[in-house]
């Protein structure tokens, strides 16, 4: 045990942010381990809290962040934000009524997942007109369900939308659950979708932390999008219902203070520690080169699965991918190709990959079976590991 003295000593570095500034005398170890040097306590005691202390080193100066978090400027910023909100904010949106269900927050919800609103809006009204309750979902086949979902991409959301209906109707009554930990057991619901739905339709206090509340909260109180943010903390600091904070913070994120900020423009700048310090702590992603060369010409590798647990062969004897000729090497003409020679409803994903060959540009694309009968022969997926696949 360490002595309850050098514990209060240790809480106070932590509390003013000291923990692993350098001592007096030029040390490199830190205010931390001056402490438990002075304390007597055993080296290997001091090693080992000190280097669970520098492996968390990141972590702990967030949450100090947080601790020191003044009240005015947690007012600065939700009146700027609401400021903002009532003048730019998306209440056109159909999903931003005042008297909402969860139903309707869900569908919602798991459409805009890595989708563009101005995509998912559309789709939400047609779909909500073909499957107005969950009932009425839950009911549906596949095949009757695709048509309303198709075009939106990641088929395993609409798979999963199908499971959490019948799963909602059988075991909760037709009722979506009330509490978050409930809402998580249902199939494609994560911690964000279900804060989204205990905030917009039963007016929870809870954040729905999606990538935009990270992007503004993070930058504007510690500098980073990155910033290991003390949640819980946080949201009891804030005193804004959750529904108009959250609607506020989606906003916001998407509209100024994107992956590449509109600094000038941005109502927070005055008091925001990214722009204070120029987003020096937020390091950007190395982009990959394409090869230069004529993809218009190029070939078009086709991996195509089934929820990628099943892999398809060109051949029968052994697993190879499809090739297509340069004519098909679009989207659109990988479709045309297997619906007009098998029969099938694909998703096509964007290449992900192009590759000059021996001269010869290819580009390689994953494709996924929605509807029809494949007549291929098929590999698990473990049997073609390190196939490219």
């Amino acid at each position: 045990m360490i002595d309850r003295n050098v514990c209060r000593d240790i809480r106070k570095a932590l509390r003013v942010g000291t923990c692993f500034e350098p001592t007096k005398t030029g040390g490199k170890t830190g205010v931390v381990h001056s402490i438990l040097l002075k304390s007597g306590i055993t080296r290997w005691k001091r090693t080992m809290v000190h280097s669970c202390l520098v492996r968390h080193e990141k972590i702990f100066y967030d949450s100090i962040k947080a601790m020191s978090i003044r009240k005015e400027k947690i007012i600065f910023f939700e009146r700027h934000l609401m400021d903002f909100f009532q003048k730019a904010g998306r209440s056109e949106l159909p999903w931003r009524k005042k008297h909402i269900s969860a139903y309707e927050v869900w569908v919602s919800e798991i459409m805009l997942q890595q989708t563009q609103v101005s995509r998912v809006v559309g789709y939400y009204e047609r779909f909500l007109e073909r499957f107005p309750t969950v009932e009425s979902l839950a009911q549906a086949t596949w095949e009757e369900f695709l048509p309303c979902y198709q075009g939106l991409g990641y088929y395993a959301r609409g798979r999963n939308m199908l499971r959490a209906a019948r799963m909602i109707v059988d075991q909760y009554d037709g009722r979506f659950p009330r509490d978050t930990e409930t809402l998580r057991k249902i199939p494609g619901v994560g911690p964000y979708t279900a804060a989204a739905i205990m905030s917009f339709a039963y007016g929870g206090k809870h954040l729905a932390w999606d990538t935009n509340l990270r992007r503004v909260i993070g930058r504007f109180f510690f500098g980073s999008r990155t910033a290991m943010i003390d949640e819980a903390y946080l949201e009891e600091r804030f005193t804004v219902a959750r529904k108009k904070m959250n609607a506020a913070l989606m906003d916001f994120g998407s509209a100024l203070c994107t992956a590449r900020p509109k600094c000038t423009a941005c109502p927070l700048r005055l008091r925001c520690i990214y722009a204070r310090e120029k987003g020096r702590h937020e390091a950007g992603k190395a982009q990959k080169r394409t090869p230069k060369g004529d993809w218009s010409s190029a070939e078009a590798v086709i991996i195509l699965h089934d929820r990628h647990c099943i892999y398809y062969s060109s051949l029968q004897t052994k697993y190879a991918p499809f090739v297509l000729p340069a004519t098909y090497n679009t989207r659109a003409g990988i479709k045309a190709y297997f619906e007009k020679r098998y029969g099938l409803s694909l998703a096509v994903r964007p290449p992900h990959e192009r590759r000059i060959d021996r001269g010869h540009p290819r580009i390689f694309v994953r494709a996924q079976i929605l509807l029809g009968s494949p007549v291929f022969r098929a590999f698990p997926s473990e049997n073609i590991r390190g196939r490219g696949v």
